[in-house]
């Protein structure tokens, strides 16, 4: 038979072991959250802001038009609006690969219109504001220019790209 002082330090434990797993649960609920666009170029994960990126889709109907500069592999039909697509690997230092194996991320910013390039689409995750971090210090040339900053991820840190600042490089 168990003792009354006995029962009290099992009932203590389990108490404890509650708050605990109840502690671990708990989510602030108050970060402001983002919609993040996590996609591949290379062998690196890459990010857009959601609200930045209106669709996704094939890149086979990539039409080539002579003169354009090297960043522009040519030109689209999206539902009867013509748009440029953009190879963002230009602008990140990435060995180019085949534009029918990869897919267009339509974005939008503000006038800026354009498809950008990317190999696959990995995920589309919601994450804190407060979790992207400043890009590294470290980080050089032209790509510095389009990081919006950096964030953990299940597969690895991800480097998060601004469009706007894409939008800016790009028109004069």
């Amino acid at each position: 038979m168990t003792t009354f002082d006995e029962e009290l330090k099992c009932d203590r434990l389990l108490n404890e072991i509650k708050q605990r797993h109840q502690s671990r649960d708990v989510i602030d609920v108050d970060d402001e959250m983002t919609k993040v666009v996590i996609f591949t170029c290379g062998n690196a994960l890459y990010a857009f802001y959601g609200a930045e990126i209106r669709e996704i889709i094939p890149a086979s109907g990539i039409f080539w038009v002579p003169g354009l500069p090297e960043y522009l592999p040519g030109l689209i039909n999206v539902r009867g609006d013509i748009e440029s697509v953009i190879d963002i690997r230009h602008f990140l230092g990435i060995r180019k690969s085949e534009p029918e194996k990869c897919l267009v991320a339509m974005a939008i910013q503000g006038e800026f219109r354009s498809g950008i390039l990317v190999d696959s689409i990995e995920d589309v995750v919601d994450i804190p504001l407060n979790s992207i971090k400043p890009p590294l210090a470290t980080l050089g040339g032209v790509a510095r220019d389009l990081v919006a900053g950096e964030f953990d991820h299940a597969r690895g840190v991800i480097t998060l790209l601004d469009v706007e600042k894409l939008a800016a490089r790009l028109t004069p």
